[in-house]
């Protein structure tokens, strides 16, 4: 055999040396996504208290319409975590966080701002209430984590509209029985959003 195909014992070490070193390399790319990861996650808090001053105001002064406001809702919580996802996908969440970062926060401005809209909408709303008899047409539940939700279903006093729907309690939802009257308490909205208050069962 050829001397020149025997490594040296420097030249062996040396190689086992480069190959730690890549090796140790390699694994801390994955750190600054770590990093990263986690920041976003602190970051994701910021959407409690939008969520939950929402979920407030659905509570207390439930809108008429609540189909579009609801998808409104559900798109600005959704944007920054579909962007999120996306940079995962693509391995670009380093290099995205800057932008990540303002999505999470103007998310939360904007989920803060719609909850106090809902609020102040029904909190100093003046206006004088209106009484408005229908039927109703049909009784509904759904049992989710949050527990259950009890839908009672009446017949539309507005135009265009066959239908209306209301959450109740459980003990309203027991009473109610399909084809007798209802008296529903309307509220116009200190910014134009109609809301509704008490149901009354006949």
């Amino acid at each position: 055999m050829p001397d020149q195909f025997n490594l040296p014992d420097g030249s062996t070490s040396g190689i086992r040396l480069r190959l730690t070193q890549s090796a140790t390399g390699d694994a801390n790319l994955s750190q600054p996504a770590k990093k990263v990861s986690k920041s976003l996650n602190n970051y994701s808090l910021l959407l409690a208290p939008g969520i939950l001053g929402g979920l407030f105001a659905y509570v207390v002064y439930p809108p008429l319409d609540q189909a579009l406001l609801v998808i409104f809702g559900l798109c600005v919580l959704f944007l920054p975590m579909l962007l999120q996802l996306r940079s995962i996908v693509r391995k670009r969440l380093a290099d995205d966080a800057p932008m990540l970062r303002k999505a999470y926060v103007c998310s939360s401005l904007a989920l803060a701002f719609f909850a106090g809209f809902l609020l102040l909408n029904g909190r100093l709303d003046k206006s004088p209430r209106a009484l408005v008899r229908t039927t109703l047409v049909q009784k509904s539940f759904s049992r989710g984590r949050g527990g259950t939700a009890y839908t009672l279903t009446v017949s539309s006093w507005r135009p265009g509209r066959r239908s209306e729907d209301f959450r109740v309690n459980s003990r309203t939802f027991a009473r109610a029985v399909v084809g007798e009257p209802v008296t529903i308490e309307l509220h116009k909205g200190y910014f134009g959003v109609p809301w509704s208050g008490n149901i009354w069962l006949h």
